[in-house]
């Protein structure tokens, strides 16, 4: 019996250029309360360091815990639009009114929070312009905002539908890795503080 062999031309989809938010969920329909778990590496310049991060948001209301290896290190980062506080590794607190400047004062690391919050969803801020390119099912695979980079390389299918699982975030000579390992929507059993 002869056997067909037949070829055919596989086109690698191209991704799209987008420069508006038509075509993403508005953040309204988003999950408003959400946490995710994982690890993350931060480097700046010749520095760098890695850890695990834990992150609840509840609406307005979030909490960032940021572990080092072995539970050295890290810090506890919380609040909302009236202002945040930051708790060390020495359990010194620290308040101001954005979390990005205040991470920036009390550790030296830059790592732009008031933004991740839409970009670790998969979504660009929806108070900046941005540039993106997207699949062909419409996930981020590229966004430019703030000056930072962000490139997604994986994604999680839950019930809830498909969420980032790996990107990487670059600005000048920063670079913020991420792997989140797990999604959870819904309301957290306890309040955040």
């Amino acid at each position: 019996m002869p056997v067909l062999l037949l070829a055919g031309c596989a086109t690698t989809p191209v991704p799209v250029k987008v420069t508006s938010l038509q075509g993403f969920p508005p953040v309204t329909e988003l999950p408003a309360h959400w946490q995710l778990s994982g690890r993350l590496s931060l480097t700046q310049g010749e520095t760098g360091w890695h850890g695990g991060v834990d992150w609840t948001q509840e609406a307005e209301t979030f909490r960032l815990r940021v572990s080092g290896p072995l539970g050295q290190g890290g810090f506890l980062l919380s609040g909302n639009e009236r202002g945040v506080l930051l708790l060390d590794a020495a359990q010194q607190t620290y308040v101001a009114p954005d979390a990005d400047t205040l991470l920036t004062e009390v550790t030296g690391w830059i790592l732009p929070v008031t933004g991740m919050r839409y970009w670790v969803r998969g979504v660009p801020d929806p108070a900046m312009q941005f540039e993106a390119e997207v699949d062909v099912e419409g996930r981020l695979e590229q966004l430019s905002q703030a000056g930072w980079t962000i490139r997604y390389t994986r994604y999680h299918t839950t019930g809830d539908g498909r969420w980032p699982a790996r990107l990487a975030l670059v600005r000048d000579d920063v670079s913020v890795r991420m792997v989140i390992d797990q999604w959870q929507f819904g309301q957290p059993s306890a309040p955040v503080p």
